[in-house]
């Protein structure tokens, strides 16, 4: 399942390691460098504009983009329109259309260019890179966040015990911007929520590393930890290293406490139990484990309706989630506005805005998002798009499953024994984990919506409409005659 190397690399040193990395002789190719780089940005967008501002941002988000438009001409993908998911093109349309009518056209506009960049950044992801190539390069770009977040806690813990503010936000005018005029003019007075680190890696206090926010943190040390496992399992990490790994993720977790995570967590489990389960299934027992699971889920689902006190006082978080009871109740009520199409789409909140400025206020903190990507979808582009965004996320975790379970297509990993038998590669059942934990994470979360989430969701519903081809274990027979073959992602020589 690794890549092998297209020529063996005669010299040693860092000039030679350069040149040969240059010419594309090392497995970790220049490519998944730029999408690791994209997906560092794409999580943790708040680490640049905390420290280089929006500008800087935006610079940054301009090179990434240029560089990846020469990566997908260059890779000359025989991809055409028609084999896109219809629900990722329909919902990007609708919003896009939704500028006719948008209380807030020229924010609707760039929200729209951004949502297309970033979806543009996932396609390119999906047919420049192979899947185990694409995951690797996501292994280390979340390892590396999680790295940098400890040394960063570590550096504000020593040198800054009180907390850190962005510097981006101490600029002149900035501060003003999110409280209004009477902003505070000292550090000292900055509330809370605005600091990037508390400085709490010493004191046992939450950690919001290079993100600033513990649940974002929390899900890229997760993703982390997934993808760690998953290569150790296949052999394609030394165990010192992924020990290493797990054991920074693991803490991080335990650090960040984000209810959010451990129920995404506690999910994962799940979906990782019923993959080697389906994989061993035949179509009828897969569809008796579903029947099953899906009873289990909605007996879960009553309990937790029914005795949500208790349950969320075990996680030290109240019954309405932080106060996210009263940023739905306000959405719903702005929302009901304009119920079928929508106000427009904005994707983040913009804070300027009066429908936003004060809309999710709790306890005297303002909030620019529903922490619900369903309900936020459904506020700005109405049940029209809510349903074409709900069929989005549907058939992408589906599709990802169906090539989770796959056996001919899941490589299979030899023993180290020396009789001992192969197994089925873990790394094909990554995808359709992550899915999972964003759909998890989309409950209580819009970032399924923007950066990281978005970029995922558009690579998984694309990378699995491509992949998936009229499989034995598919449910129905795919029409390929319609779309012509889609096999544009598979390598023979790095994907195997």
């Amino acid at each position: 399942m690794s890549a092998p190397l297209p020529s063996p690399v005669s010299r040693t040193g860092p000039r030679a390691w350069w040149g040969a990395w240059m010419r594309g002789e090392l497995a970790f190719t220049r490519t998944m460098a730029l999408v690791a780089a994209t997906l560092v940005v794409a999580f943790a967008g708040d680490m640049l504009r905390y420290t280089i501002g929006w500008p800087g941002y935006g610079a940054v988000v301009l090179v990434l983009t240029v560089l990846l438009g020469v990566a997908f001409v260059r890779r000359r993908s025989p991809m055409r329109p028609r084999h896109l998911p219809f629900a990722l093109v329909a919902f990007v349309l609708w919003c896009g259309l939704s500028v006719i009518w948008s209380q807030y056209r020229g924010e609707t506009l760039v929200a729209w260019g951004l949502q297309l960049l970033t979806a543009f950044a996932g396609l390119t992801m999906a047919v420049s890179l192979t899947r185990f190539q694409f995951l690797r390069a996501l292994g280390v770009g979340m390892r590396l966040l999680v790295y940098g977040s400890l040394v960063f806690e570590a550096w504000v813990a020593v040198f800054s015990p009180g907390g850190l503010i962005p510097p981006s936000y101490l600029r002149d005018g900035t501060l003003s911007q999110f409280l209004g005029p009477d902003a505070p003019t000292t550090p000292a007075q900055v509330p809370a929520n605005f600091y990037w680190s508390y400085g709490h890696l010493l004191d046992g206090g939450d950690l919001q590393g290079l993100p600033g926010n513990r649940n974002l943190l929390a899900m890229i040390a997760l993703i982390a930890v997934v993808i760690t496992v998953a290569e150790l399992w296949d052999r394609q990490i030394g165990v010192t290293r992924a020990v290493i790994a797990i054991a920074a993720g693991v803490f991080v977790l335990l650090r960040t406490q984000s209810a959010t995570v451990v129920v995404a967590l506690a999910f994962i489990v799940l979906g990782a139990a019923l993959v080697l389960a389906g994989r061993h299934l035949r179509r009828r027992g897969r569809w008796v484990m579903y029947a099953t699971v899906g009873g289990i889920l909605v007996a879960g689902a009553t309990l937790v309706v029914i005795f949500n006190n208790e349950i969320f006082a075990l996680m030290n978080r109240s019954s309405d989630m932080s106060g996210r009871g009263d940023i739905w109740r306000a959405v719903i009520n702005l929302g009901d506005d304009s119920p079928l199409v929508g106000l427009g789409w904005i994707s983040y909140w913009a804070p300027w805005l009066p429908q936003f400025k004060h809309l999710a206020v709790v306890e005297g903190t303002s909030y620019h998002q529903a922490h619900n990507s369903f309900l936020d979808v459904w506020m700005q582009t109405g049940f029209i798009g809510l349903v074409f965004c709900s069929v989005l996320v549907f058939t992408a975790l589906i599709r990802t499953w169906w090539i989770a379970i796959d056996r001919p297509d899941t490589p299979l990993i030899e023993s180290v024994r020396e009789h001992g038998h192969p197994h089925l590669a873990g790394m094909t059942a990554v995808p359709f984990l992550i899915m999972v934990a964003l759909v998890v994470q989309a409950m209580t979360e819009s970032r399924l919506l923007i950066e990281g989430g978005w970029l995922f969701l558009c690579y998984a519903s694309i990378y699995a409409k491509l992949r998936v081809q009229d499989p034995s274990l598919l449910p129905r027979k795919t029409l390929t005659a319609r779309t012509g073959p889609i096999n544009v992602i598979v390598d023979p020589v790095r994907d195997i």
